[in-house]
């Protein structure tokens, strides 16, 4: 399959040239208030395609609202019916050349079931019944625990064209609807079984290639510092409930101030969640015995908030919380410099795999 996703931050314009390919790409332009993706012209649907132009009751997520501007689609999937949304391209697609492909996907919360296969397929045609989705045409991603989370999550890979390609159509490909769920609650047997996704912020865009650099003028600005390569020091092999104690991450003496040091651990922690996209996590801090029990719950909490406002900024999708705890459950006792220096510590803990 030509195709992949790819989760986390990401530099587009290092990638990609010239404009988003993909008109009305946020859904932002319509011609009245009907909340069919119809009205989002020239966006079209299959099935009854729901529009959003504002926050909805059936959306409770802590992250509701578009990924971006006011307006954005909705997908259901069931057993014996599927919807798909597919627009005609600004340009047909290049023969033999590289584009690059993203669209962000949310569950919603309510949903008894989640997919595994989510994306969008390229044809010289606009969707028919019938039609074959060739794996030759897809980018998708495929997780056999399901598509989940409660944030935004990017769907995104390169794609090659055959040629000729004149419309994008998004969906779930699978060919059995019903092997394709995951669901979402084990002990849930008898409850209707959908998922629902919501979609927004659709782009395509032509990659670089060596003729395009000639006409690109010679940046006056530094380019950015490469990050070092991740060591990877955290197991594979996750499971919920598991507790990590997150490694080199240094603060300011009596402050939530990160440390420059700390950028390695913060690189390895995002290396970790990378890997493990739909995970859950909840990041706790804690202190040594030092000072008063009311100041190193505060200290404590600060802490866990900056490695997550640190990760969230960095384009960290996981679902995350943050607790602090203060100087209880040591894992040393307080008796020297360098066991109270264990106990200073942010672990992250495993509330969904």
């Amino acid at each position: 399959m030509l195709s992949f996703v790819v989760f986390g931050s990401f530099c587009l314009s290092a990638q990609t040239k010239g404009k988003n390919l993909v008109p009305n790409p946020s859904f932002e332009e319509h011609k009245n208030k009907a909340n069919d993706i119809k009205n989002a012209t020239p966006w079209k649907g299959v099935g009854t395609v729901d529009y959003y132009m504002k926050v909805e009751k059936i959306d409770t997520s802590e992250y509701k609202g578009a990924h971006k501007g006011n307006c954005y689609a909705g997908l259901r999937f069931q057993e014996e019916y599927k919807e798909y949304m597919y627009v005609q391209l600004l340009e047909p697609l290049e023969k033999d050349r590289t584009y690059f492909f993203r669209m962000y996907v949310r569950l919603l919360s309510a949903s008894t079931v989640t997919v595994r296969q989510l994306g969008v397929y390229f044809s010289p045609e606009p969707f028919k019944y019938g039609m074959t989705f060739d794996e030759a045409g897809l980018i998708d991603t495929t997780y056999q625990k399901g598509i989940s989370g409660k944030n935004w999550l990017p769907i995104q890979g390169n794609y090659v064209s055959h040629g000729g390609e004149k419309y994008i159509i998004i969906g779930n490909f699978a060919a059995n609807m019903k092997a394709d769920f995951v669901k979402q609650n084990r002990w849930d047997l008898f409850s209707f079984k959908e998922a629902y996704y919501f979609i927004d912020d659709v782009s395509l865009r032509k990659k670089l290639i060596a003729s395009d650099t000639l006409k690109i003028p010679v940046p006056t600005v530094k380019a950015p510092v490469k990050k070092p390569k991740i060591e990877r020091i955290y197991p594979d092999n996750l499971t919920t409930g598991q507790t990590i104690i997150v490694k080199n991450i240094y603060f300011e003496s009596g402050t939530a101030k990160l440390k420059v040091t700390s950028e390695k651990g913060l690189n390895q922690l995002e290396g970790l969640l990378n890997n493990h996209p739909f995970m859950e996590v909840q990041f706790n801090g804690y202190t040594d015995n030092t000072g008063n029990s009311s100041t190193n719950i505060k200290l404590s909490k600060e802490r866990a908030k900056a490695v997550y406002e640190y990760l969230k900024k960095d384009g960290i999708t996981n679902p995350m919380t943050y607790k602090g705890f203060g100087e209880i459950k040591p894992i040393a006792p307080n008796d020297t410099d360098e066991n109270r220096a264990k106990n200073r510590r942010i672990e992250c803990v495993i509330i969904k795999q």
